[in-house]
């Protein structure tokens, strides 16, 4: 009943793709802008660099994230590289959801405690004011909305979009991070 996180492995491709598929199909549901289709070897690219996560729950893949040790290409000058991020949330059509990026966001936090990391970080597309109020209950703040121009450090489907830019801080360790800037 409990859910796992652990790296990823090649074998997971097909269930990370379905992830992703169940992803757009919501994201396209609920007229939001919708992921690309992840090819292959950018999946694969992730599992092998350790920054694609599968979450299981009783041996089954329930879920997918990815995590990024900085991101300059998305924060701009507020990145310090002192936070973990946290991207991709995507869970399996099988699964109601339930727990998941609860569990997510547990595992990141201890993850970023273990790195010596202030805290989260996360970005969202600005309209979506149902994820942002979602984070928002989590503990997360929005720091920022940023236009993101054309960066070949990114995906296209970041070009020209409004991201909103969600931080939360370990406070036993910084307190407000954005104070030290």
């Amino acid at each position: 009943m409990t859910l796992r996180v652990e790296a990823a492995i090649p074998d997971d491709l097909p269930a990370a793709r379905g992830a992703y598929a169940h992803a757009r199909l919501i994201q396209a549901w609920n007229a939001a802008i919708e992921w690309p289709e992840f090819t292959d070897e950018t999946i694969l690219a992730e599992v092998n660099r350790r920054c694609l996560f599968r979450v299981t729950r009783d041996d089954a893949l329930v879920g997918v994230f990815s995590i990024a040790y900085e991101d300059a290409a998305i924060w701009g000058p507020l990145e310090r590289g002192e936070h973990l991020y946290v991207h991709r949330i995507a869970r399996a059509e099988s699964y109601p959801g339930r727990g998941l990026t609860a569990a997510v966001l547990e595992w990141a936090r201890a993850h970023a405690r273990e790195l010596g990391r202030v805290g989260l970080r996360l970005d969202t597309w600005a309209s979506n004011a149902a994820l942002i109020g979602y984070y928002e209950r989590q503990g997360f703040r929005v720091v920022d909305r940023r236009r993101i121009a054309a960066d070949p450090r990114l995906p296209e489907h970041y070009h020209g979009t409004e991201l909103a830019l969600l931080e939360e801080c370990d406070a036993s360790t910084t307190g407000d991070s954005l104070s030290r800037a």
